[in-house]
């Protein structure tokens, strides 16, 4: 076999290697990109469930109030509704629109993050996203549960059943552990949601990378 021989089966041999790992990249950016999709759609599903989860107990909030202290065994008539129960009810109403919003902001702007023809900057876009939905989220549960308390020491005061700042009483200093306590769990659960996403995608990219690493090496 002479010379020029041998240069054309090598041409015709690294033709074939470049081809191979078109195709092999080709199929690694459809598989990365299925999951890239896989995961997101579970990002999307957990606000979804929280926005329904949400506006039924919201629903249930407002059908059952009226009737709360009589299915507690109250006497007096079945359907009632203080200034009271209306104030706390309309604060509960308030709240709750506010988270609902809130979420169905973030579901839609996920929405829009479609996983286009260019995977790494998708995969760069998404995890700066998630990390970025994650600060918010502790930023705005933490106000929220704030709003909460100030405006329950407002509405307290307004009805005479204690001044904004008396709150040294078992009850209450039990009512702000409980509500402490539950805030505490949600943004744990919340991290921990927001962080197997986000090393989930990062691990993604990673499989991207290197594959583009060895392709770069085989030219």
């Amino acid at each position: 076999m002479d010379l020029d021989d041998l240069k054309a089966k090598w041409h015709k041999e690294a033709e074939e290697n470049r081809h191979l790992n078109k195709q092999t990249m080709e199929q690694l950016q459809a598989i990365l990109k299925t999951k890239t999709s896989g995961t997101l759609a579970g990002v999307k599903e957990k606000y979804a469930r929280i926005i329904s989860l949400l506006t039924i107990g919201l629903l249930l909030n407002v059908l059952i109030s009226p009737f709360l202290h009589f299915l507690l065994g109250d006497d007096g008539p079945v359907f009632r509704l203080t200034v009271g129960g209306l104030l706390s009810l309309v604060t509960l109403l308030v709240g709750g629109l506010l988270v609902i919003f809130f979420y169905w902001r973030k579901y839609k702007q996920l929405e829009d993050n479609a996983v286009d023809e260019n995977l790494k900057k998708a995969l760069i876009d998404n995890i700066s996203g998630l990390r970025r939905s994650l600060k918010q989220e502790i930023y705005f549960i933490v106000a929220l549960f704030a709003g909460i308390f100030i405006l329950a020491r407002g509405v307290s005061q307004y009805l005479g059943n204690g001044d904004f700042g008396d709150i040294f009483h078992l009850d209450i200093l039990l009512s702000m552990l409980v509500g402490v306590s539950i805030m505490a769990f949600y943004i744990y659960k919340r991290v921990s949601a927001y962080q197997k996403n986000i090393a989930e995608l990062k691990k993604y990219l990673s499989e991207f990378e290197d594959s583009l690493s060895l392709k770069m090496k085989s030219y």
